[in-house]
């Protein structure tokens, strides 16, 4: 089998050529996993092998571990666990991990869809426990490209519906929120990555809740959030008034001296932004206010007749 070819022709155009190429993978995979996966993660960081190829030795190894069907997706899982050599496992890994830094935003994309797709059977796992210091040392020490990759991957990580994996990421939140925060807040010279990092602290905002509830810490994800509206980059300011969205929604009642301080002003200078992106974000910031407002009367308006203590309630709507 010419590989090169074969996973060219899992990106064309024609759907015969396009079936019989990933075919041709589906058979390879299941002849020989540990082969497989070794013959295309060096495909994929293959400095010297064409972008298309690349991407492609990417999207095979993902999906080589993506099925729709529970039963096909445990069964990858097993084989992963338990049928592919540890050298291999780990030569899959780092080849991934490298990959982070190519320039073709395609492939690097590629690389951080694989390492999450492998952090989400192996986390829950506890296996693979240095990938979160690794992430974080990479967006403190990492060039442009490897910070993005690196805040990529946690975002793809964060979004899984996976329970298992969720609980694991909770107790990781302390290594989440450093490697996040410290690519959004303003001395970071690179707009692309400042909106890469808020993307992954929107995904990641649910499984950080042990940090908001430190009032020191919350102070400072919200400053660092906060400041990114007023960013120069259109991108940047979107992505914060994304980012407060989940917020709102996830932590209301810790909103209130935020929303006394800087959210109220910050929102209605965004809602009148010349930016449609930054001002439809903005309008959906309140959207969620008014959303969450209505969602807390309905619980209190039942809580007063079972006799039970009310949720937090501000009127930030109203007012």
């Amino acid at each position: 089998m010419d590989v090169n070819q074969v996973l060219t022709n899992t990106l064309s155009p024609d759907n015969a050529t396009r079936a019989n190429a990933e075919q041709q993978l589906a058979q390879a995979a299941q002849q020989d996993f540990s082969q497989y996966l070794s013959i295309l993660s060096r495909e994929l960081a293959n400095d010297q092998a064409n972008a298309t190829v690349r991407q492609a030795a990417g999207i095979a190894l993902k999906n080589g571990f993506s099925f729709r069907d529970t039963a096909r997706l445990r069964e990858v899982q097993i084989k992963w666990l338990q049928g592919v050599d540890p050298t291999i496992k780990q030569q899959v890994k780092d080849l991934a991990l490298q990959t982070f830094a190519s320039t073709n935003n395609n492939v690097s994309t590629s690389a951080a869809q694989l390492v999450a797709t492998i952090a989400s059977i192996e986390l829950p796992r506890r296996e693979w426990p240095e990938l979160m210091n690794t992430l974080v040392t990479n967006v403190s020490q990492g060039d442009t490209k490897v910070k993005m990759s690196s805040l990529q991957t946690i975002g793809f990580i964060c979004e899984s519906d996976d329970s298992d994996l969720r609980s694991a990421l909770a107790e990781q939140s302390n290594s989440i929120l450093t490697a996040v925060v410290q690519g959004a807040q303003k001395g970071e010279t690179s707009n692309e990555v400042r909106d890469t990092a808020l993307k992954a602290l929107s995904d990641a905002t649910e499984f950080i809740r042990s940090n908001f509830e430190n009032e020191g810490e919350r102070n400072y994800i919200m400053q660092v959030v906060c400041e990114a509206t007023q960013a120069d980059e259109v991108r940047v300011q979107a992505g914060a008034f994304g980012c407060l969205n989940r917020i709102m929604g996830s932590y209301y009642e810790k909103m209130r001296f935020y929303m006394e301080k800087a959210l109220f002003g910050l929102s209605i200078m965004g809602m009148k932004s010349e930016e449609e992106e930054v001002a439809k974000l903005a309008i959906e910031f309140w959207c969620t206010v008014c959303e969450e407002e209505i969602a807390i009367e309905d619980d209190n308006a039942e809580a007063q007749q079972d006799g039970v203590e009310p949720r937090p309630f501000f009127g930030f709507a109203r007012v």
